[in-house]
């Protein structure tokens, strides 16, 4: 009774499985549950036939296979196999058997498989992906690679050859810092901590030294992601050497552009100081004061001279050197060469900082001309007697600095073009300006935004990175 107890349960367990469960002896199937009927298409064992639901690829193995099963009663593992449903589709399937022993000593043979097909279509279009991938990669013009966490290099494109003149095994568990021009260095790591921090898509410039220890500057685009339950850097780098050196002709053509615009009031913050030094010496000329009680006065405005002469000089020299500057200290420099051309037109600079030492890292010659052609822009909108103010703000992790006028503003359908090659509002402007300036906030990790309304004046907002963002993530970079 207790035999028949025990087959009853055994027959209960099988048909309630969440497994396709065939049962075999010699003479073939005579026992199958209803999961493996449902999964293969039959109705009962009469039509169920082992050699028509096998894949003739494998009928040897699942012979030899079986043979252990009934011989030396033993289980054989998971295997993956195919069969064949009823309706003649073909189905991957896992597989393995063990013996089951009645009470009589027969020995049967228990098959138990699971459908995977799904997982198996899904590996194999994996497979095609990655190998679409893997061509792309390895013809691709731009250097493809992969990184650990640690910016360890784990794979790379053969492009690297044609780019930087070395072999992919050559670099291989090398961090690309190892190839990095110092000065670009900080601004490397600061992208590839952003990624970290904050998982967006960041693009950064910067020069890369070939096999014959030249640099060329080149531009990466990189993506953190998740393959396989692992965390990876993607980089896509590009060679853009030849079109650094053009956008350095642009800025260095719109620098000169400036200065010419400038040069007027140049000339009067000169002329000042000489006005005084040259009213002294006629002084001294005439023997009416004794020289010893003026000379700090005329070391001063001799001084004065040199500053401005030096500004111009750093200004329109082309040099790309990144440190970090306080902000402030560059809008008081460009608010002082301003006042001349806001004077003519009687127009009031307003800049009181609520703070000071608010730190970036940055150019401070590129960011002068930011400011300068901001300011310059908005006093050239403003009518006679407006306010142009500018004003500073410290966020969390950046700087956000307002240019805001009250002039006649931009419409709404031309916000977007501002900042487009050679868009301009003003009858002779080249748009140059706004260009130039969009590309050297950019180069910095910023952002420029705008708010306008015709009538009431223009806000032009820039977002800049303050320099101990992302500070603990990159010490070890």
């Amino acid at each position: 009774m207790a035999s028949r107890n025990n087959e009853l349960d055994f027959v209960q367990v099988v048909n309630n499985s969440m497994s396709a469960t065939i049962i075999l002896n010699d003479n073939g199937i005579i026992f199958a549950n209803p999961y493996c009927y449902e999964l293969l298409g039959y109705k009962d064992t009469e039509t169920l036939i082992w050699q028509e639901i096998l894949h003739p690829e494998f009928h040897d193995i699942c012979k030899e296979r079986l043979l252990k099963v009934f011989t030396n009663k033993q289980t054989v593992h998971v295997m993956e196999q195919k069969m064949i449903r009823n309706d003649g589709e073909i189905i991957d399937v896992e597989v393995f058997a063990t013996p089951y022993i009645d009470k009589s000593g027969e020995v049967y043979a228990q098959i138990h498989f699971r459908d995977i097909t799904k997982r198996k279509r899904y590996e194999e279009e994996l497979k095609k992906s990655e190998e679409k991938y893997r061509l792309m990669s390895e013809n691709a013009s731009d250097i493809i690679s992969e990184h650990d966490m640690e910016g360890r290099i784990l794979y790379l494109s053969p492009s690297i050859k044609e780019v930087l003149g070395f072999d992919s095994e050559e670099l291989f568990h090398l961090t690309p810092c190892d190839f990095i021009h110092k000065d670009d260095l900080n601004r490397v790591r600061y992208c590839y901590a952003k990624i970290l921090h904050t998982g967006e898509t960041s693009t950064v410039r910067y020069r890369l030294m070939d096999k014959d220890k030249k640099y060329i500057w080149v531009e990466t685009r990189k993506k953190l992601v998740l393959y396989k339950k692992e965390k990876k850097i993607i980089a896509i780098t590009r060679d853009v050497d030849e079109q650094i050196q053009t956008e350095k002709m642009l800025m260095q053509s719109e620098k000169l552009a400036l200065l010419g615009e400038l040069s007027t009031g140049i000339v009067h913050e000169i002329k000042n100081p000489l006005t005084s030094i040259k009213g002294f010496l006629q002084l001294m000329k005439a023997g009416t004061i004794n020289i010893k009680d003026y000379l700090t006065i005329l070391n001063s405005e001799i001084e004065r001279i040199e500053s401005i002469a030096g500004d111009i000089l750093s200004f329109a020299k082309p040099q790309e050197k990144l440190e970090n500057l306080d902000i402030t200290n560059i809008i008081d420099d460009v608010m002082l060469l301003m006042e001349v051309q806001a004077s003519k037109k009687d127009i009031e600079l307003q800049w009181n900082p609520v703070k000071r030492n608010m730190i970036l890292s940055g150019d401070e010659t590129q960011l002068k001309q930011v400011f300068i052609n901001l300011i310059k822009n908005a006093i050239e909108a403003t009518s006679n007697g407006g306010k142009v103010k500018v004003a500073v703000e410290e966020e969390v992790s950046s700087i956000h600095i307002q240019v805001i006028d009250n002039g006649e503003g931009i419409p709404a359908d031309k916000l977007d073009e501002v900042g487009q090659s050679f868009f301009t509002t003003k009858e002779k402007g080249t748009g140059l300006g706004l260009m130039v300036t969009n590309k050297i906030v950019k180069n910095h990790h910023g952002k420029v935004l705008i708010d306008s309304e015709v009538g009431k004046g223009t806000t032009f907002t820039i977002q800049l990175p303050k320099v101990e963002s992302y500070s603990k993530v990159v010490d070890n970079i």
